[in-house]
């Protein structure tokens, strides 16, 4: 990719973590000799305090270490975009490993698509040995899951993998931190164009516990609610808590629906659909939580 003169370096990536390390170590053994390979700005922010020690620097050499403990992915990741030096800011997270060719799938496609202000790319299950792992990875990442229609969408995936031309990157950091869906709504909303290329390839690998995963899901959707907040009117607000009711059965059609079109993995659907329901409770429960009294400390709950 031609590097604009503005730009010291053709892509910048962003890998935050609130784990110990070697949690990051599961994504950077993937993604650390291609990214340098393409001189690209590798950046790390650690929430844990943990979780980038010394060894992690000698073992990975080159990468951006910036320090956050106690923030959220959200603060951190909204901190690292803002500094970000590349012509090209794209977004994973620390339990995905990207594909071999992540970085040139990802720089050929800006290049291919210069109109395109945000491309996502496909995401597969890295944990897929037990029901609440699909469970968990169907109502997130379902809608990234190959197969995907490649082109401009309304939609495309979310933190796990993503990227934006520097020129739509916000430079500034809320205090809340940012959520890479809804910006990706508010460049859409501007009239820039969102496109999908499923050749570009993560495998999300997030082996939660059946507890961990209705924790999770509740402070996500707290979280969701919570930053909504700020851009609701009280009416609206309201009425997003009556919704709230019904919310569980509509999340449960809204997830399974389009993966039974997909046909793929279909007996690891159905094997999950009882999980998918309770999740889907957990999720209405964490969003009517959130709607009422805000996201509270849920953000740091989440990875």
């Amino acid at each position: 990719m031609t590097v604009p003169a503005r730009h010291p370096c053709p892509l910048t990536v962003i890998v935050a973590t609130t784990q110990p390390w070697p949690e990051l170590d599961l994504c950077l053994a993937s993604l650390h000799a291609q990214a340098m390979a393409a001189g690209a700005e590798v950046v790390v922010v650690d929430g844990d305090g943990g979780g980038w020690p010394a060894e992690a620097g000698r073992r990975y050499p080159g990468v951006t270490a910036m320090s956050m403990p106690g923030a959220s992915v959200l603060q951190m990741r909204a901190r690292a975009m803002a500094a970000a030096r590349g012509a090209i800011v794209a977004v994973t997270e620390d339990h995905c490993r990207v594909a071999p060719d992540w970085c040139s799938r990802l720089l050929a496609a800006h290049e291919e698509h210069p109109d395109a202000a945000v491309i996502g790319g496909a995401v597969d299950n890295g944990s897929d040995t037990a029901t609440i792992h699909w469970a968990s990875f169907f109502i997130v990442n379902g809608p990234a899951m190959p197969p995907l229609r490649d082109g401009a969408s309304s939609k495309v995936a979310g933190q796990a993998t993503v990227s934006y031309k520097a020129h739509v990157v916000p430079r500034d950091a809320p205090e809340r931190g940012r959520m890479e869906w809804m910006l990706n709504e508010s460049l859409r909303r501007q009239g820039h164009v969102l496109w999908t290329d499923s050749r570009i390839r993560v495998s999300h690998d997030q082996p939660l516990t059946f507890a961990e995963a209705c924790a999770i899901h509740f402070h996500d959707s707290k979280t969701i609610a919570g930053f909504r907040l700020f851009e609701m009117s009280p009416e609206e607000r309201l009425l997003r808590i009556a919704v709230c009711a019904i919310m569980a059965p509509l999340l449960f059609v809204r997830t399974s629906a389009p993966l039974a079109v997909k046909r793929r993995h279909t007996g690891w659907l159905v094997k999950s659909l009882p999980m998918i329901g309770v999740l889907c409770v957990c999720r209405a429960a964490g969003a009517l939580a959130g709607f009422l009294v805000g996201h509270g400390s849920s953000p740091r709950r989440i990875r």
